[in-house]
């Protein structure tokens, strides 16, 4: 997991404003399967917005369960929806350079 400064955050911030959430976290919560899509579509888009419909009152630990599950990001949690980031393992689906904001 890379510890994110303020710039990385903020720059992170605003290339999430206009994403949509890819992955929906329902009644059930996070599974094996939820945590497998996520690193899926993390792995692709490096950055990424995961909604929460229930369990909204536990989401600060559901979130805290899939960042250190996948070995992500934390960007940040609006209202109802988590941002992480985790660097693409794979050099033709790295598309964002944080390091320049060191």
């Amino acid at each position: 997991m890379i510890k994110l400064n303020s710039k990385q955050i903020k720059y992170l911030k605003s290339l999430s404003h206009h994403l949509k959430p890819i992955v929906t976290i329902g009644k059930d919560g996070v599974n094996d399967g939820v945590i497998e899509s996520i690193s899926q579509v993390l792995e692709k888009n490096e950055l990424i917005k995961i909604k929460f419909n229930k369990n909204k009152s536990s989401k600060d630990d559901l979130s805290n369960q899939i960042i250190t599950s996948i070995d992500c990001s934390k960007v940040s949690i609006i209202g109802n929806t988590l941002i992480i980031f985790k660097k693409s393992s794979n050099m033709k689906y790295r598309q964002i350079n944080i390091n320049k904001l060191s």
